[in-house]
């Protein structure tokens, strides 16, 4: 209950920290911000351009989102995919639901802004979505999962990521096929964080595996608070398997800290700890021991990742990461939409992103209703030998 409460009074603090700013920047707006966008993205678009802005937190995250999106805007400046010139901009966030509503009000008051593809962390999309929607501009999520952010009935928000309740499901089912009889939750209090968990333990409930504890921590825990409530676990708690939802560097610390106290049992968790930092830490001990589950599977042979795969190291050097292929995908389709519906108004965009079949370099899907993602596949992954392998769900 504790970290529900707390969730539901973020929840609410951040509803009203959206609603005062919105009535104080509205004030400075036109009457109808709306129809000025409309009528700025006309103009713009006789220019043979549209304006589409990349919101990430890009100075703490390091992530090739930026580098995705200039791979997906070069193709299709060089194929002629759309009917106008994409102009990108990068916006930083910030990081943090404030320093992100306040960039979303930035973004907002540029009218020739068609769309968002943003953001990094779910406790910013969900607050900014609000803001985009007022503002008339197309939110593009292609990476936070928090379900709550397509069932907003938001006509111009899509996502192309699988929410947590997808994950919580697959996640679950690897606990189930590995026979993990009691598993022990431990997440980070946010809003991915929770939605996530609760997601996993809903999934684990259906399926007969029992949660020992649940137990939560945040950005202040110290490495100390992570020992003792490692300790705690051990000296308190019969379990299969331990649940872990964050991200790097908390994922190597609790696993430092487990293996540290002598709990050696596996963990389970999402695409976070498919993070290359994190895998180069794994000795061959951990083999069989850790499961993920993640949109991103580099052994995928569709042609359209293929081709997306070999053009990025080709272009930079490096293998994408999660967030170049989600960006790459999502600028691609918009790309597309616009040049289908012969126009960058928002509405327009939307008529034809929920009305069309789409097959990019993630892979074939559509979007409902909603806007959420379906026919989009996750892939179970284990490590071994210093990878982490596809682990196939047949059971």
């Amino acid at each position: 209950m504790k970290g529900k409460n707390i969730f539901i009074n973020g929840v609410l603090k951040t509803i009203l920290l959206v609603f005062l700013a919105g009535m104080f920047f509205s004030s400075c707006h036109s009457d109808d911000p709306i129809l000025a966008r409309e009528n700025a993205i006309k103009k713009l678009y006789k220019k043979g351009r549209a304006k589409i802005v990349l919101a990430n937190s890009f100075d703490e995250n390091q992530t090739s989102m930026w580098e995705g999106a200039l791979l997906a805007q070069k193709k299709i400046r060089e194929k002629g995919l759309c009917s106008v010139d994409l102009e990108l901009i990068k916006c930083d966030d910030g990081g943090t639901t404030i320093s992100g509503t306040q960039a979303a009000y930035e973004i907002a008051s540029d009218d020739e802004v068609c769309a968002v593809i943003g953001h990094g962390y779910s406790d910013i999309s969900l607050p900014c979505s609000l803001i985009y929607q007022y503002y008339g501009i197309l939110m593009f999520n292609y990476i936070s999962t928090v379900h709550v952010l397509t069932e907003r009935n938001n006509p111009l928000l899509f996502s192309n990521m699988p929410d947590d309740n997808d994950f919580g499901d697959a996640i679950a089912h690897i606990c189930d096929i590995n026979g993990y009889k009691s598993v022990l939750i431990y997440y980070l209090e946010n809003t991915s964080g929770t939605s996530l968990s609760n997601s996993f333990e809903f999934e684990c409930n259906k399926r007969g595996i029992s949660v020992v504890a649940r137990d939560s921590y945040d950005l202040t825990t110290s490495r100390q608070d992570y020992d003792r409530i490692v300790k705690r676990w051990k000296n308190n708690f019969v379990f299969d398997a331990v649940f872990l939802a964050g991200r790097m560097p908390v994922i190597q610390t609790v696993w430092e800290t487990m293996r540290r106290n002598g709990i050696n049992c596996p963990l389970v968790g999402a695409d976070p700890f498919d993070d290359p930092l994190f895998v180069a830490q794994l000795p061959e001990s951990e083999n069989e021991k850790i499961f993920a589950v993640s949109n991103f599977n580099t052994d995928s042979m569709h042609g359209g990742f293929r081709e997306f795969f070999e053009s990025f190291k080709e272009e930079y050097g490096i293998e994408p990461d999660q967030e170049a292929l989600q960006t790459y995908d999502a600028l691609m389709v918009l790309a597309s939409a616009i040049s289908k519906a012969d126009s960058a108004v928002p509405s327009r965009i939307a008529d034809f992103l929920r009305t069309r079949y789409w097959d990019e370099a993630a892979g074939p899907y559509t979007f409902n209703s909603k806007g959420a993602v379906v026919g989009r596949t996750l892939t179970a992954k284990v490590f071994r030998n210093g990878r982490f392998e596809e682990f196939p769900l047949t059971k």
